[in-house]
């Protein structure tokens, strides 16, 4: 086994999903046709911080624990209809899933994303991943991305019994958030984005592997100087 411990964020990582249409669902049944649900700007990437700025931004107050565990008790049920019906298609990033199952068969693996874990685990499952994924950090209202990729690897260490050095932990994610991340904690980092302007901020916030998706496995290994797995 190797000694890598690889992060995988999820959304625009390994998956596509429109769950914005469940977001609004939730918040439309919550506080009405007339809420904004918006992304609101200078809000840390994550399910639960998301969901406390659109309800303080509703009520003009700050969302209470019990107003963001219904928010996503909705979303999630919506999400699950959604998907599970075809309304809500879900794709995978091509090439996702081999590359997940290889990695998973000779190295630690474990999810480090801003979804809520039932959000998280349904979207895995629907995608045929969630068997390669033990254990995680999700979105339990973190002030910081960093602390949710944190909470991954003390995770990883409790589930694999291994204590994981920063120089052999690789990130890999979608987002600028995805990039500061990992440089506040010091991890090595591939940049995973179809979109070419995607991968364009990612490299302009110091992202210097950055691919479109998985089909050349060879390319991210040899990138991080890394025999292929």
């Amino acid at each position: 086994m190797t000694e890598l411990l690889l992060l995988f964020d999820i959304d625009g990582t390994l998956l596509q999903v429109a769950e914005e249409v469940a977001f609004a669902q939730a918040f439309r049944e919550q506080y009405g046709d007339a809420v904004d649900a918006r992304w609101p700007a200078d809000v840390t990437v994550s399910d639960t911080n998301f969901i406390a700025a659109v309800i303080a931004r509703t009520p003009g107050r700050a969302a209470t624990d019990g107003e963001v565990a219904n928010v996503i008790a909705r979303f999630v049920h919506h999400l699950e209809h959604g998907v599970a019906s075809g309304a809500l298609p879900l794709r995978l990033v091509a090439g996702a899933a081999e590359f997940v199952a290889a990695c998973a068969a000779v190295a630690p693996v474990a999810i480090a994303t801003g979804c809520v874990e039932p959000s998280a685990r349904l979207k895995l499952h629907h995608a045929g991943l969630a068997r390669y994924f033990a254990c995680g950090g999700f979105s339990t209202r973190e002030q910081r991305r960093a602390e949710i990729v944190g909470r991954a690897i003390a995770a990883a260490t409790q589930h694999y019994g291994r204590i994981f050095a920063p120089s052999q932990i690789v990130s890999f994610g979608d987002g600028p958030w995805d990039v500061e991340a990992a440089q506040e904690l010091g991890l090595r980092f591939v940049g995973i984005n179809e979109s070419e302007r995607g991968r364009a901020r990612l490299a302009r916030v110091g992202a210097t592997v950055v691919l479109a998706d998985y089909t050349d496995p060879a390319a991210i290994w040899a990138a991080l100087n890394q025999p292929a797995i």
